[in-house]
């Protein structure tokens, strides 16, 4: 299996419906397609964005129910075992006009599966074939929030939390469109794809590929499927962390003792670093978050989209300006935190 080979690239995403916050973007998959010569296969494409940082979710289909689905678990596996932090996975539904009894018991076998590698059954689901998509009559037990195929949708109070919209990739502007009003609604935009789709020259693998991009640049962030539905449907705000003030644990670092002169840009990059470790610093301001519990991400140096929401955090705790500069008031509220 090919080695995933993303496009050139010559668009970027430049929108903010809700500064300081990056607009939101989910990545999900369907099926699990072993792939071939010149056909990616699902682990590859998730492979790629595992190796990015991206959080993505796929939706298992079950295409041998009365053996527990064994294909489908082997892929899945390897796929979730890719990084349990960053690799979700959802049911897959039947197609359309199936009886309750039916649906029912494919999605048993494939709620078993999942719990058996993730250790939970899941609360995501993906409709399937021509007109999927919500049936009366028809319910998914334990299901929150199943994801359609439509790319049609009205405002936030129409959206229906059991039949989410995903956007047009046939087209980078279509898609970017779909991405800004559905953030300018205060909602993220779901992508969905099949990854034998994403072909070399394809407009498909063009937008997804755009769109990944835009994500490493720090001009979109991703998040997992559940996430981001819990945060549209359930109001959760976007900023992590505690609203009250809280208490360094002991032996706290002060890691910017040596940051006075750097400063972190509005692309969300270190632009100067004060002596020869700067990356070092920026990790530990990233751990010193992560023991406040304000949720920075991994400890990797990078500046990115997570670290910049939970300085913000850390400014609204403290009664600072939130726009989430590490600039001198930041600079020596954290110092003077952990002394």
């Amino acid at each position: 299996m090919p080695t995933y080979n993303p496009s050139f690239i010559t668009q970027q995403y430049l929108h903010t419906a809700n500064s300081p916050f990056l607009d939101k973007v989910v990545f999900t998959i369907d099926h699990l397609h072993e792939g071939g010569p010149g056909i990616y296969s699902t682990f590859d494409v998730v492979k790629h964005l595992v190796s990015k940082q991206i959080p993505v979710t796929i939706f298992i289909q079950c295409s041998d129910p009365l053996n527990f689905c064994p294909a489908e678990k082997r892929i899945a596996q390897s796929i979730y075992d890719l990084d349990h932090n960053l690799v979700s996975l959802g049911a897959h539904a039947l197609t359309r006009g199936n009886s309750q009894a039916n649906q029912s018991n494919n999605l048993d076998k494939i709620k078993d599966v999942i719990a058996d590698i993730t250790g939970a059954e899941p609360q995501i689901m993906s409709y399937h074939g021509s007109n999927a998509g919500p049936e009366n009559g028809i319910s998914y037990a334990g299901i929150t929030y199943a994801r359609g195929i439509t790319s049609v949708w009205s405002d936030a109070s129409a959206d229906n939390p059991l039949n989410t919209p995903v956007m047009n990739i046939n087209s980078v502007n279509a898609a970017y469109d779909f991405i800004q009003q559905r953030n300018a609604a205060n909602l993220s935009a779901t992508l969905f794809v099949h990854s034998v789709e994403l072909t070399s020259g394809s407009v498909k693998k063009l937008t997804f590929d755009t769109i990944v991009a835009d994500v490493i640049g720090r001009r979109l962030q991703a998040m997992s499927y559940l996430s981001a539905m819990q945060t549209d449907y359930t109001g959760a705000p976007p900023t992590p962390g505690p609203t009250q003030p809280i208490d360094p644990p002991p032996g706290t670092p002060c890691p910017l003792r040596h940051f006075a002169n750097s400063k972190i840009t509005q692309y969300l990059r270190v632009n100067k670093r004060d002596g020869v470790n700067g990356v070092f610093q920026v990790a530990e301001l990233q751990r010193f978050l992560n023991e406040l519990g304000l949720g920075a991400g991994t400890a990797d140096g990078i500046f990115g989209s997570n670290t910049k929401l939970a300085v913000i955090s850390y400014q609204i705790i403290k009664g600072l300006g939130p726009d989430g500069i590490v600039g001198a008031n930041t600079r020596a509220s954290i110092n003077a935190y952990c002394d």
